[in-house]
């Protein structure tokens, strides 16, 4: 009987020693970043128009400095001027989004709001929408388009 205790031990710590060496190839994926499958790097153009709660133009450039698989991480430098008193406000801040099927780029803008930007790629073009909501509930939203400048 001490010979199948001994037996069933052993099997129970070799099932254990596999457990244990699975759970730890699983831990060791590498953290890496993946190659690109969107291909944005680079400097991008940057108009649109901000249509509430005041009509404002926009312009400046988005760079994205960094992609891991289909997302993607930059800065977004813009000059929003009113079209009534003809002001100019500078807003920079950090982007991150991702590309998902059907060629959808959503990332998300943080200048003095954060703005989610949702459009579709052709080409070196992206053309969409963006919607932001400041801490204080008023709400913000235009349209934007993004032209390749460099890679």
């Amino acid at each position: 009987m001490s010979h199948k205790r001994i037996s069933r031990a052993r099997k129970a710590i070799q099932m254990l020693a596999i457990a244990s060496a699975l759970l730890a190839a699983g831990c060791l994926r590498s953290t890496a970043p993946q190659p690109s499958v969107i291909q944005l790097n680079g400097t991008w153009k940057y108009t649109g128009v901000q249509t509430q709660p005041v009509r404002e133009n926009l312009t400046g450039t988005l760079t994205i400095s960094r992609e891991s698989g289909a997302s993607f991480q930059g800065q977004l430098l813009l000059l929003a001027t009113n079209e009534q008193s003809g002001q100019s406000t500078s807003l920079n801040g950090l982007v991150s989004g991702t590309e998902s099927d059907g060629n959808v780029i959503d990332f998300d803008a943080d200048l003095e709001t954060v703005r989610r930007h949702v459009g579709q790629i052709v080409a070196d073009t992206i053309t969409g929408t963006w919607i932001g909501s400041a801490s204080n509930g008023i709400m913000s939203s235009g349209t934007f388009r993004v032209e390749r400048e460099t890679q």
